[in-house]
């Protein structure tokens, strides 16, 4: 058995963000580079072996699918349920006391870091803090840690894009 490593949401939103077709397709970005997934998820890709960019891209648009049913208000239990089924986590309690999950087949350990993240969001936040960015030229997964939970954008920069959009297009109007 292999222990799956624990992703953080933020490192979770980064794979989907930069390995998902879906994404960068929505946000017309499908011509840029792919990093290396150390790049991408730092220290977590030394406990997972080395996938390829296209099971990346297959496992980042399984889990953006996620974020795609929250944000049109759809249940979301298919979809992580979808991710979970083919790596199979199983929890034990580690000897501190913690749950640890793990997995027969070590080429699925990084499918379950995922999916167990995007569970346990769901469970303790609900899958109305996951969405897509409402900003321009972006479709980016975000997860609202925010206390109101009423976040439509993936970071301030698309938010300040959107207002800006916004200004100008209220401007010419009135001109």
């Amino acid at each position: 058995m292999t222990t799956a490593p624990h992703l953080l949401v933020e490192q979770a939103l980064d794979l989907i963000n930069h390995y998902s077709r879906r994404a960068r397709s929505a946000a017309g970005d499908e011509g840029r580079g792919y990093r290396p997934l150390p790049e991408v998820v730092g220290e977590v890709a030394a406990e997972v072996p080395g996938a390829g960019v296209e099971d990346l891209h297959v496992l980042a648009d399984e889990a953006y699918e996620v974020f795609a049913r929250a944000d049109a208000g759809e249940d979301v239990a298919p979809a992580v349920n979808a991710l979970l089924a083919p790596a199979a986590p199983t929890p034990r309690l580690g000897a501190d006391g913690a749950v640890v999950w793990e997995v027969a087949d070590d080429q699925a350990a990084l499918r379950a870091a995922l999916a167990i993240t995007l569970l346990d969001w769901v469970h303790v936040r609900g899958a109305e803090r996951l969405g897509l960015c409402n900003g321009i030229r972006c479709a980016d997964a975000f997860a609202d840690a925010s206390p109101a939970g009423r976040k439509k954008y993936c970071s301030t920069g698309c938010l300040n894009r959107h207002k800006v959009s916004e200004h100008r297009r209220r401007a010419a109007a009135g001109a």
